[in-house]
């Protein structure tokens, strides 16, 4: 029996969620075991890109087992039973209406199947747009880079695509998993990944439209964010657990990412903004 999802709906916990134009984003974190994830479609088309985890795809040109970073496209109707080695992972949606996906010559150089998408333009657009997701997004600017990313998601055989190196997802790892850390140096996650720090920093930029720094800013803030939807935590706290040195320096940091401190941006979420944790994929 096939599972049929409604729209925006995924096996998962939706942390972010916004919608715009032609587009659903959401940001949810993987808690279905393995075992409990069944054959399902999607009406609309999507990707998913994986930000933690290790992702098990039947997208054609997946490998057996997908490390994130990994962006994985899915066609209106893809039957399909993705998921996440042992049940646990974080990952954004990108739902798409299928009427918005016909009518243009450019559209139909879209993949016609389930894709691993390993073109270096696809990720560094989907990760513009997950960094984009924070706070209350410019709906305008998030629906320009699913159109951007729509238009770099090319499926027509025989395009040469170039592999990222095998060190960067040991870097992309050490980068996302050792943001707790406030003493994390960007020299030293080239060392681990055994490159210099300016060939660590092109490839990022290529790869992921940011430098390793800012993407390890991006995820302290992240994890801030979603300790400060939680009652009852302190600033301090908050600071230690995401990984900043101290209270001060995650207040620059929201200062530099929302123009407000983070104390404004919690009264701001809790007074307008509403999550709705709802089942994913």
């Amino acid at each position: 029996m096939t599972v049929r999802f409604r729209p925006g709906q995924f096996y998962g916990v939706r942390h972010e969620r916004t919608q715009g134009g032609i587009f659903e984003l959401g940001v949810l974190e993987a808690n279905a075991p393995e075992r409990d994830v069944h054959l399902h479609l999607h009406e609309e088309a999507h990707y998913v890109l994986v930000l933690a985890g290790t992702y098990l795809s039947s997208a054609n040109g997946a490998p057996a087992f997908a490390p994130a970073p990994a962006l994985v496209y899915n066609p209106p109707g893809t039957v399909h039973r993705d998921r996440f080695l042992g049940g646990k992972g974080r990952f954004m949606t990108i739902s798409i209406a299928p009427r918005h996906l016909d009518g243009d010559e450019s559209l139909r150089r879209i993949p016609a199947q389930a894709s691993y998408l390993q073109q270096a333009a696809c990720l560094r657009t989907a990760f513009s747009l997950a960094r984009r997701m924070q706070g209350r997004p410019d709906a305008t600017l998030l629906e320009s880079g699913v159109w951007e990313l729509l238009a770099h998601s090319d499926g027509r055989p025989g395009r040469p695509l170039r592999q990222p190196p095998s060190w960067m997802r040991h870097a992309y790892g050490a980068v996302m998993d050792g943001a707790v850390d406030p003493g994390l140096s960007i020299a030293e996650v080239a060392a681990g990944s055994g490159v210099h720090p300016v060939h660590l920093a092109r490839v990022f930029r290529e790869q992921f439209g940011c430098s390793p720094g800012e993407l390890l800013r991006w995820r302290r803030i992240e994890r801030a964010c979603a300790m400060l939807r939680q009652r009852g935590l302190g600033m301090a706290e908050i600071a230690f657990e995401a990984g900043f040195v101290d209270q001060s320096h995650m207040s620059h940091a929201f200062r530099q990412r929302f123009g407000m401190p983070p104390g404004a941006w919690r009264r701001q979420m809790f007074d307008g903004y509403k999550t709705a944790p709802q089942a994913a994929d």
